[in-house]
């Protein structure tokens, strides 16, 4: 499946956003919104999202085989199968969401958060693993592992496959 541009267009309330989307595909993150963004994908399916604005701005990520569009915004990990359009995963996150990492060939995507590392394979959440301080650092490393260093100093390397540690 050939890969689209991801669009981010943001709009005034989660009344205009009502107007542009499915109530299937309307994600509201938080209890207090005060973003409300359209998300286009394949040119031309849209996913809803009202949330409370951390200062870090929303991510997008296609798996391997472009078959699944995982999104981080705010406390929420959303995954969609693109082929049909239906969101397969909506998770909620216990801190912010940071980024997405991947391996080379993209078989295992993290979602780094404030506290926490999920990592997923496909449509499906193959581990977590939560800290008890601050992650200030991640990497893949040689497509087999992901090393974390949080605030407090301490280093951690986890398999990919599993989360097991390894160091």
């Amino acid at each position: 499946m050939e890969q689209h541009n991801i669009h981010f267009e943001k709009k005034e309330s989660l009344y205009e956003i009502e107007g542009q989307v499915e109530k299937e595909q309307l994600i509201i993150c938080d209890d207090i919104q005060n973003t409300f963004l359209v998300v286009t994908y394949n040119d031309n399916h849209n996913i809803g999202v009202a949330y409370y604005d951390y200062g870090i701005k929303p991510v997008c990520m296609y798996s391997q085989d472009d078959k699944y569009l995982y999104l981080g915004v705010a406390k929420k990990i959303i995954s969609i199968d693109v082929c049909t359009n239906i969101m397969i995963e909506n998770n909620n996150l216990q801190s912010i969401f940071y980024e997405f990492i991947c391996d080379s060939k993209k078989n295992y995507i993290c979602a780094i958060c404030e506290l926490d590392v999920y990592c997923y394979c496909k449509d499906m959440l193959k581990w977590k693993i939560g800290f008890k301080d601050i992650i200030i650092d991640y990497s893949v490393n040689d497509d087999s592992t992901i090393s974390i260093k949080c605030d407090n100093g301490e280093k951690y390397l986890f398999s990919l496959e599993d989360g097991k540690i390894l160091e």
